[in-house]
């Protein structure tokens, strides 16, 4: 009866432990769940601020490019139709080649001069946008990035602004502006999801949002002269600022306009003090996602324990009087295993020992008192150390005997022997300590190996090693020395090879510069006379007049060739915009004069030294050319990478391919060349080809030190 009411009480306990227990681990797993959505939400906004902020800067080096030009001087300086045409020009293939909503240019006195959207409805020619701080900022000599609604387009956008120095760089002179479209980066970036994310201003105006109708609404209830303030500013147009319905909370939560609780996520962005990326996610429907599987899985499970505990508990006993019988079983066993352990011990062919805490031997084997000559009476109690040299035993007394003590092992311990005769024996000795209730080591069962003969062995082998070492140092010596010979020839030739090609393109730098700025200008002139004559002689002698005209065309193939040799020989957006502006000219060039289709990749990339992006674009260049006149491609891609500390330029084709084996008896194809000036910047060239597959080449270059 009374095992009855332990096993009522213990299944009882159980049931209550395993409810406890699920609920506590529900709350448990609840927690987690959260804070697991709260770190997946923080890092979704980090990556969505990094390509944000990446986007809002994209044209802030464009902006200053676009200012330093000539034409736009000329237009602000000398406003003439001819000036103010070609500075309209000059904005419109900015416009066409950024991709941007418009560029313009304004007067100190903000009014818009030269615009690439002059001939749209929404023109800003003449328009006044001396109010906006992008403007006010630029005509103090800052440049400026600016979010806002357009006044006169009505569309939201990033503006870029940069002041516009005279031509003797002493005085500002005016604004060149560029306006990107932001709504890009609200499809691409800020739709798609379920919950609400906004872009905010330090006001909370709502400037992107994942759901159209909170479009410039305020996502906090502002007073109405914060409003009033919002208002004047004109950053967003002139209202109304509706509220969103948003309230704060707490615990990092928000209330919404539908009485619903919001988890409440933010990340300000840095270059734009105020402006966050906010997340909001319902937190019902974040519970019910974190409480279904729970529920799904749990429940059953804790009504299955619970049933299964009073059958454990009812088969545990019968266990525990198993379990008795067989202790008891086992102990007759343990009897008989010792017996078998003393004559094993004894038996057994090799030294066995047991000291107590003293060091006193307390039992030795047969084969101990045999190896050492002694009778049995003659060791027991004797100290260990008393069959020790005088080293063995001073080092066991003072540094084997304490750390035995202390760890309980130790491991081939060198020691040697004094047997009975004299004779001295080298061993090893093992022992593990065998321990009390408190932890304590109360004796040791040691192992004793002889290894005399080992010894000697090894102390004849050592010998010989000594010797072979003492020739293999010579040998590395002499090799070491013609190592060093041959590396310091080849780093010889490769300075040489570097200086080559520093000449050849210092060489071409030189001559591409005559080609344009003398060369270049004559021709320019002479071809203004020419245009001149053509137009005041087709009235008085025609003749004359069609071979003036003549005169000029060929003026103008003469100048494009000349561009074109200069372009071939050094290209100077290579030294004025930088290596991934160069390779991109080079493609379109090729693309115009091939009708190969050229396409274009790159990551951002950093800063790099005038000797590497040569390299780099020579590389390309030949690769493209080589690609274009021997593959028979009609598909050339071109990608450019920096990533993990490595550049990486890759030029692939679909053209006929070649067997890469065979790539050193295939003339004309300046692979040699390629893989010299990719060795000299501590480059790699790697060629992948076969016949009828196309061709990959591609160039790694390790760069640690820019990171």
């Amino acid at each position: 009866m009374r095992l009855r009411i332990i096993i009522l009480v213990l299944a009882a306990l159980a049931f209550l432990s395993a409810t406890t227990g699920a609920w506590l681990y529900y709350f448990s797993y609840k927690k987690t769940a959260f804070e697991k959505i709260n770190q997946d939400d923080l890092a979704k906004l980090e990556l969505l601020r990094r390509q944000l902020s990446s986007y809002l800067s994209e044209h802030i080096k464009t902006v200053g490019t676009l200012a330093g030009i000539s034409e736009l001087q000329n237009a602000l300086e000398r406003p003439t139709l001819e000036t103010i045409y070609r500075a309209n020009l000059i904005l419109d293939n900015f416009t066409r080649s950024l991709e941007v909503d418009v560029t313009y240019l304004m007067k100190t006195d903000g009014v818009t001069v030269c615009s690439s959207n002059r001939n749209a409805p929404d023109s800003f020619v003449d328009k006044d946008f001396s109010f906006r701080p992008y403007y006010a900022q630029a005509i103090e000599g800052n440049a400026s990035t600016y979010l806002a609604l357009g006044t006169t387009s009505g569309k939201r956008g990033i503006y870029y602004s940069h002041p516009v120095y005279s031509s003797d760089q002493t005085r500002i002179i005016g604004v060149a502006v560029i306006k990107a479209s932001i709504e890009f980066v609200e499809d691409s970036l800020f739709s798609g999801d379920d919950h609400l994310l906004f872009f905010t201003d330090p006001n909370g105006v709502i400037f992107i949002s994942s759901k159209n109708h909170y479009r410039f609404k305020l996502l906090w209830k502002l007073s109405e002269e914060a409003i009033w303030q919002v208002n004047e500013t004109r950053q967003f147009g002139i209202g109304p600022w509706e509220w969103s319905g948003f309230s704060s909370g707490h615990d990092d939560s928000v209330t919404g306009p539908d009485r619903q609780e919001y988890f409440f996520t933010a990340i300000d962005i840095e270059q734009y003090p105020g402006w966050r990326i906010i997340y909001l996610r319902e937190k019902k429907t974040l519970e019910r996602q974190v409480a279904a599987p729970y529920l799904r899985v749990i429940g059953p499970v804790v009504i299955s324990i619970s049933l299964l505990t009073g059958i454990l508990v009812i088969i545990l006993y019968q266990l525990a009087v198993r379990e008795i019988v067989k202790r008891k079983t086992i102990e007759k066993e343990l009897r008989r295993s010792e017996e078998r352990y003393r004559r094993i011990y004894h038996k057994t062919p090799v030294m066995l020992h047991s000291i107590d805490i003293f060091g006193n031997i307390i039992r030795v084997s047969d084969h101990w008192v045999d190896e050492m000559g002694y009778d049995r009476k003659e060791v027991i109690g004797k100290p260990l150390t008393s069959f020790f040299t005088e080293q063995s035993r001073e080092y066991a007394e003072t540094v084997i005997f304490p750390r035995f003590f202390r760890t309980g092992f130790c491991r081939d311990i060198p020691y040697t022997y004094v047997k009975k005769n004299g004779q001295n024996i080298d061993t090893l000795l093992s022992c593990y300590g065998v321990r009390n209730e408190k932890g304590e080591v109360i004796r040791s069962l040691a192992v004793s190996v002889d290894v005399t003969e080992k010894n000697r062995v090894q102390k004849a082998l050592q010998k010989a090693k000594e010797q072979l070492s003492s020739y293999s140092q010579d040998l590395e010596k002499k090799v070491n020395q013609r190592t060093w010979q041959l590396e310091q020839a080849q780093e010889n030739l490769k300075t040489l090879s570097k200086n080559i090609i520093a000449s050849q393109e210092r060489e071409k730098a030189s001559v591409a510069r005559e080609l344009h700025d003398h060369l270049g200008q004559v021709l320019t002139a002479l071809r203004i006379d020419a245009v001149w004559a053509e137009r005041y002689l087709e009235k008085t002698d025609p003749d004359a007049g069609s071979r003036a005209a003549k005169m000029t065309a060929l003026i103008d193939d003469a100048i494009m060739d000349v561009r074109e040799m200069a372009f071939r020989l050094r290209p100077r957006v290579l030294d004025d915009l930088g290596l991934v502006d160069a390779l991109e000219s080079l493609l379109s060039d090729f693309e115009k004069r091939t009708n190969v289709a050229c396409v274009f990749h790159h990551d951002d990339i950093p800063e790099l030294s005038d000797t590497l992006a040569t390299a780099i674009y020579r590389i390309g260049q030949e690769a493209v050319t080589n690609a274009l006149r021997h593959s028979k491609a009609t598909s050339i891609t071109v990608d450019l990478f920096f990533r993990d500390d490595t550049l990486e330029l890759v030029v692939e084709d679909n053209g006929c391919g070649f067997p890469v084996d065979q790539v050193s008896e295939i003339p004309n194809l300046g692979i040699e060349g390629m893989k010299e000036r990719a060795n000299l910047v501590g480059g790699e060239l790697t060629i992948f080809s076969k016949p009828d597959e196309g061709t990959r080449i591609c160039c790694t270059i390790a760069m640690p030190e820019v990171t």
